[in-house]
């Protein structure tokens, strides 16, 4: 009997958008809860309201995420961590290969995108006086150094996907990092340039796009309460 899973996050993509897109590939069925934020202030973070959540969490309802969301429930069970929540989503889906080494492999990879995320932080921080110059070198030499020992650690594969022969956790992930039309970077266009360097990796983010359950989700998902 299929596992009834209940995803808790605020109504933005954030943490939880990564595992939206895997349930969204794998045409499965879930409940999407979402807590409503606004601001007092717009833009200003010191002035978010979430009402909603903090009565949720007033209750105990995220205890077992240390009081913070993604929190994932399944059959009762409430559990907490993104990326726990991303793997094991994806191990019952059916996204993380079709044996142990193919596992290990899409794990690595989706872990990759951390070092990277790190690089990009430590650009930005690097680069604070002049932010136009420090971005145009990260998006334009950096990034693609990056992406280029990406690329190298791949697993031998038929494509267009990263592992294997069918659509995997690391597929979506890389797809929301650099080829989601609202993923990680605010500069979608440099970061498609940077993508497209690489042939693997921008042939399993076009795969993932089109693919017809990701397609669907991202056409028709919901605008949020903030934009990111």
């Amino acid at each position: 009997m299929a596992k009834k899973m209940k995803l808790s996050y605020f109504d933005i993509r954030g943490l939880a958008e990564v595992t939206r897109l895997l349930f969204a590939a794998a045409k499965a069925d879930y409940e999407d809860c979402r807590y409503n934020l606004s601001f007092g202030t717009p833009g200003d973070f010191s002035t978010i309201q979430r009402e909603q959540f903090d009565a949720a969490k007033a209750t105990g309802e995220f205890d077992a995420a240390l009081g913070k969301v993604p929190i994932l429930e399944v059959d009762g069970i409430k559990v907490g961590q993104s990326k726990a929540i991303e793997r094991y989503v994806s191990k019952q889906l059916g996204l993380m290969g079709s044996n142990d080494i193919e596992a290990f492999q899409i794990d690595s990879l989706a872990l990759h995108i951390a070092d990277v995320k790190d690089a990009y932080k430590a650009a930005k921080e690097a680069g604070k006086d002049d932010k136009e110059a420090a971005m145009k070198k990260w998006f334009e030499e950096t990034l693609p150094e990056w992406l280029a020992k990406v690329e190298k650690s791949l697993p031998s594969a038929p494509g267009p996907w990263l592992v294997g022969n069918s659509i995997s956790y690391a597929d979506v992930v890389y797809y929301y990092f650099l080829r989601d039309p609202k993923g990680f970077f605010d500069d979608t266009e440099a970061a498609a340039k940077a993508l497209a360097t690489c042939s693997r990796l921008s042939a399993a983010c076009e795969a993932t796009f089109k693919h017809e359950g990701v397609a669907a989700w991202v056409s028709k998902r919901p605008e949020g309460s903030a934009p990111f």
